[in-house]
């Protein structure tokens, strides 16, 4: 045996900011050795809209969902150019000006003309090329993030076909649908998700089973520094031809990671997931750092950089610096399952046995100052670290070993599937997650809706500053001229029956997908990154509340008593806003007045010259 390097390691690193080689993450620099074709829905939606008679596809989103590379496969599968040929096409000839028609010998009705960045031109000059290009000699497509591509529809220049293409993307946040008519298409990659795994795998799936398995690593195994290589044992944690069934449940936790990220509002584009994996997989490292370390490093430095470890916390030897250039290692750690404590879980870590193997790599840990051992291994416990500190520096030194290892196994815990599934949520910080989690699925029973309705009335009571001497099924909406009560006494514009308060997960507000032509289910990876709060008023009005997973958690927060108002000070405005505006539509009798005093309701009616006060309805 003897000092390896595989090759597909350097692969790897070429998607990490660390490199020189970085710009082959870029589809336009890409070599065909690095590239990586996911089949997203996207992908299979836009080739199907071309070859049945689309005019235009708009593909909008933010930089790095792979737009460029959609067109470029595009290119390959509809005018039956290969991937090189293609890739010289997307530099050369999709400025808008001309159209690229098909390959000798490859039958294509239309040819493609496409828009590849609009940022390269002025919102005016954009506009004049979009009204030149309405004609039906090609298929085109057009490239923009949403920001641009309203200022190009809505510039001095723009004409009546913008003005088209204007309403019709406006109407697609509306209605929910990619196409109106199935000739203007609108494919919005900022709702594609890299979690969404209704066919068994998401992207981050694939892209994990491609650089986790095959030949690859063959390599590896006549390297000497195997056993103790970092890099190889993330593989193996992750791929599915050591253990599937492991494995297979780390990406789920992995899955779930990101989806939650995505469902507190944050977008992860293909190119971050990349980015993202990349490092998880290596830690920044190559085969020679690898060496390097394990011929000057002590024992025990492997721990640092498991992958769990490297979601949530950088290892020495990468900067701050470094690490910002990675803008999803910026938000993972708001996840870190290690910072919180679940009793359940940290009594089966910390004092059981045989929880986890022992002699695993990723599990051992350099031994305190005070220990007569090298090292100790996690898989027991905390036992071997809890030494006979002499002073104040070798406790505060025990103080972070401790800290050290157990946030270590929370970790491990969590992507191995410690203890039980409703924890999940709870173990990355959002309580009422699972709550969320099962209207997205739709996994409520009636019994179980009408009480989760009932916890969400609470918490907009809370909002509103309402306190009730029990809890009540029906919403009540303080009247928006008096504000949020704080004295104990509210005025109400309005009451809700609970039969008209409702919690639908967002693609159902749109309709069901299976029977709305161009869904937006159905031209991009999607998950249900917010559920609706629809609340219906006395004119069978129906108010619809966006929520993310911030807003639920918010209001489910409420209903159990406190909320931190600092903290969720915007979820706050945006519900207090949302029932201000149901109460003051909703109609109130003149002659009488509804308030709530002391957790009961009154009503106040004037009579003549008389007032009455009397029990609320």
């Amino acid at each position: 045996m003897s000092e390896m390097k595989n090759p597909h390691v350097y692969r790897m690193a070429r998607f990490l900011p660390f490199d020189p080689s970085h710009d082959q993450i870029y589809e336009e620099y890409q070599v065909a050795g690095d590239t990586l074709n996911l089949d997203t829905v996207a992908y299979n939606y836009v080739l199907e809209a071309a070859n049945t008679g689309a005019h235009v596809i708009v593909l909008t989103g933010d930089a790095g969902h792979g737009k460029t590379h959609l067109c470029r496969r595009i290119i390959e599968s509809f005018l039956g150019y290969g991937e090189e040929e293609a890739r010289k096409l997307i530099n050369e000839a999709c400025d808008g000006r001309q159209v690229i028609y098909a390959k000798e010998g490859v039958s294509a009705n239309l040819g493609l003309r496409i828009f590849k960045d609009f940022s390269e031109f002025s919102p005016e000059i954009a506009a004049n090329l979009v009204e030149e290009s309405n004609s039906d000699e090609a298929v085109t497509i057009i490239c923009a993030n949403e920001g641009r591509f309203r200022a190009v529809l809505a510039s001095d220049q723009a004409g009546h076909y913008c003005a088209q293409l204007l309403n019709s993307f406006e109407a697609s946040f509306e209605n929910g649908k990619a196409s109106q008519d199935g000739r203007v298409h609108i494919v919005n990659l900022n709702h594609q998700s890299t979690a969404a795994d209704e066919d068994g795998l998401s992207l981050g799936d694939r892209a994990i089973r491609d650089w986790t398995s095959g030949t690859r690593w063959r390599s590896c195994g006549e390297c000497d520094a195997r056993e103790a290589c970092p890099i190889n044992r993330n593989r193996e944690m992750l791929s599915e031809r050591v253990d599937e069934v492991a494995a297979a449940t780390r990406k789920t936790k992995l899955r779930l990671l990101f989806a939650t990220l995505e469902r507190i509002g944050y977008v992860i584009t293909i190119r971050d997931m990349l980015m993202a994996f990349a490092y998880l997989l290596t830690g920044g490292l190559k085969c020679e750092d690898v060496h390097r370390m394990r011929r000057g490093r002590k024992k025990c430095w492997q721990q640092a950089y498991a992958f769990y470890n490297l979601a949530f916390e950088a290892p020495d030897t990468l900067s701050k610096e470094q690490l910002n250039r990675l803008p999803l290692m910026q938000q993972l750690p708001k996840l870190d399952p290690g910072r919180r404590a679940i009793r359940e879980i940290d009594e089966r870590i910390v004092n059981e046995q045989e929880i986890f193997k022992h002699g695993q790599l990723d599990l051992q840990f350099p031994a305190p100052p005070t220990s007569d051992e090298d090292f100790i291994d996690a898989a027991d416990g905390i036992d071997e670290i809890i030494g006979d500190p002499r002073n104040k520096k070798q406790r505060a030194d025990e103080a972070e070993n401790v800290s050290q290892v157990v946030r270590a196994l929370r970790r491990r815990a969590y992507v191995d599937g410690i203890g039980r599934q409703e924890l999940d949520m709870a173990h990355l910080g959002f309580p009422y997650g699972a709550d969320f989690l099962a209207i997205v699925h739709d996994q409520l029973d009636n019994a179980e809706r009408t009480l989760l309705k009932r916890k969400v009335i609470a918490g907009l009571h809370h909002i509103q500053g309402l306190q009730f001497s029990q809890q009540t099924p029906i919403l009540h909406l303080v009247d928006p001229a008096f504000g949020r009560s704080m004295s104990g006494t509210a005025i109400l514009a309005a009451r809700i029956k609970p039969a008209n308060v409702d919690l639908l997960r967002l693609s159902e507000k749109w309709g069901n997908s299976e029977d709305v032509p161009h869904h937006v289910k159905s031209s991009v990876d999607w998950i249900d990154r917010h559920v609706v709060l629809r609340v219906i008023d006395k004119q069978d009005d129906a108010h619809d509340l966006l929520m993310d997973l911030m807003t639920f958690d918010c209001i489910l927060r409420a209903a159990a008593g406190h909320v931190p108002t600092k903290f969720y000070e915007h979820d706050i405005r945006r519900v207090a806003s949302f029932l201000g505006r149901i109460a003051q539509s909703a109609q109130a009798s003149s002659d009488q007045i509804n308030l709530i005093r002391d957790g009961l309701s009154s009503t106040i009616s004037i009579d003549g010259t008389t007032i009455q006060v009397g029990a609320g309805a």
